[in-house]
């Protein structure tokens, strides 16, 4: 696997972890470094104990967000036990009561009243969290206690990584009035120095396609960048990231990843297999005339009714293939997930008037299952 591709798979590589990997990425090649800043514009973070590319995204989408966490109080509370944790060097310990008195301290407009269970539940989320990233050791203790009894204990230590989980914006996040505003000053600066970036197209269109793995027409004046510079891209892609496949159609281009690779589509669960199923069935209507893409765009929109009668065909026909836990769902509980899912991939966006916008993108895979003769009379 290349080092680019080990950066992009990770949120961090942390050396107690992955020693080898480590040192390998923190003596990145100098040509690499350098593709990382002119071509993507993204800062390359390297610590004694800590290599870190900071991966800012070209268009937000609900799946870069914390996928453990509920309701935006989660975040909240993320952001003040990062604060907490600032002044916390390796090894310095802790005690839940101190998180706690300074989040009821600092919390914004409120005092946080943890006798409420849903607050309580919120913290052991955004600890969790914390720990599974390695921010900090439970030394004593067992912080679910604290979800019945707001008085339980738990003895914590830093690992002093936590302050470099946070980008540094080029100025205070307090000046910003929205996340567009945030995002938009990614592009006044290069690594977060008061330069102004050259070529602002270059950086967004390789931060589309990196980052966030595809660009659509969504973003014209990216597409047409990547386009008009195909093969000085492919070029760069080929040198840096072999893994990756290059497509580019009409309305969009994404990467393709040949190696195995963290939080992908498709991966191996029925959900995706459904996805995979569903998508085959759609082109084959369009195929046949049943549908019609839109002829600028290539969109189809379907109303939700109707994309539901294409799961109901699916499920019948193929359910003795997915797990127990799938056989036994309701077509309602599967339509739920599969549109979900659908939307938080970027692959389709549920109006207000009941149409599901389907992008290109998704119907550019598709699967079904090969099944032998003695398989389908044993059906």
């Amino acid at each position: 696997m290349s080092d680019l591709l080990k950066l992009l798979e990770n949120f961090w590589i942390l050396k107690e972890e992955d020693s080898e990997t480590f040192y390998q990425l923190k003596n990145l090649d100098k040509e690499t470094r350098e593709f990382i800043m002119k071509n993507l514009g993204l800062k390359f973070i390297t610590t004694s104990n800590m290599v870190k590319l900071e991966k800012v995204p070209l268009v937000p989408k609900e799946y870069m967000g914390v996928l453990d966490f509920e309701e935006p109080r989660d975040y909240a509370f993320l952001c003040l036990v990062l604060a907490f944790l600032e002044d916390k060097g390796p090894e310095d310990q802790f005690l839940l009561s101190n998180i706690t008195e300074y989040i009821r301290m600092n919390f914004p407009d409120e005092e946080v009243d943890w006798t409420l269970y849903s607050n309580r539940r919120s913290l052991i989320r955004v600890l969790k969290f914390c720990e599974k990233m390695r921010m900090i050791r439970i030394d004593d203790g067992n912080q679910e206690e604290f979800a019945e009894n707001s008085e339980a204990e738990v003895l914590y230590e830093s690992t002093g990584i936590s302050r470099y989980f946070m980008r540094v914006f080029p100025k205070s996040i307090t000046e910003y009035s929205s996340w567009q505003e945030i995002l938009n000053s990614e592009f006044e600066f290069a690594n977060g120095i008061s330069q102004p970036i050259s070529d602002i197209k270059r950086i967004k269109a390789y931060r589309g396609l990196v980052v966030d793995g595809s660009v659509s027409f969504e973003n014209e004046d990216e597409l047409l960048y990547i386009k008009r510079q195909k093969v000085n891209i492919t070029s760069e892609l080929e040198k840096h990231l072999p893994e990756a496949s290059f497509h580019i159609f009409k309305s969009f281009a994404f990467l393709a990843i040949s190696e195995s690779y963290k939080n992908t589509y498709p991966d191996d669960s029925n959900l995706c297999d459904i996805l995979l199923l569903v998508a085959s069935e759609l082109l084959s209507k369009i195929e046949k005339g049943e549908y019609t893409l839109h002829p600028t765009n290539e969109t189809l929109e379907i109303h939700v009714t109707s994309l539901k009668s294409i799961l109901e065909d699916v499920q019948k026909q193929y359910k003795n293939f997915w797990n127990k836990e799938w056989r036994e769902k309701s077509l309602e509980k599967v339509f739920d997930e599969f549109l979900k899912l659908l939307c938080e991939l970027g692959f389709a966006k549920l109006q207000e008037d009941g149409f599901v916008v389907i992008y290109p993108v998704y119907l550019k895979v598709v699967g079904e299952y090969q099944v032998s003769d003695e398989a389908e009379e044993s059906i």
